[in-house]
């Protein structure tokens, strides 16, 4: 009988072990995907405030926008809503693996780039 309740403990107490030892294994997967996905959104936001940078260069520059911006991130698309005289309306999108991102900016073209609106969508 002892020997007996001495295996019930010892199968109990592994069965415990092989318990947390699967819970922690799972939380850290789960963890370790989070990690990734979220390296992956920043990535394709750095790239969107690339691109956003290169456009407001290139309308100061050349008063003009190209339909894509190439930058070493990669690139976005531009998509012109208005632009009449000196104020411009345009919309800049990235598409990656995780997610696509969208910005809508406003400006007015003067001596200075005056940005009036600066919205993520």
């Amino acid at each position: 009988m002892k020997g007996m309740a001495t295996i019930i403990t010892v199968i109990i107490l592994g069965a415990v072990m092989v318990l947390i030892g699967t819970t922690m294994t799972l939380t850290s997967i789960s963890e370790g995907q989070t990690t990734v996905t979220e390296t992956k959104v920043k990535k394709n936001q750095t790239l969107l405030d690339a691109c956003a940078e290169e456009s407001l260069i290139t309308i100061n520059k050349d008063n003009t926008l190209p339909s894509t911006i190439t930058t070493t991130l990669g690139s976005c698309n531009i998509t012109i809503n208005s632009q009449v005289g000196t104020s411009w309306n345009f919309n800049l999108g990235t598409s990656g693996e995780m997610s696509s991102l969208e910005l809508n900016i406003v400006l007015n073209r003067g001596p200075t780039i005056a940005i009036s609106n600066w919205n993520d969508q």
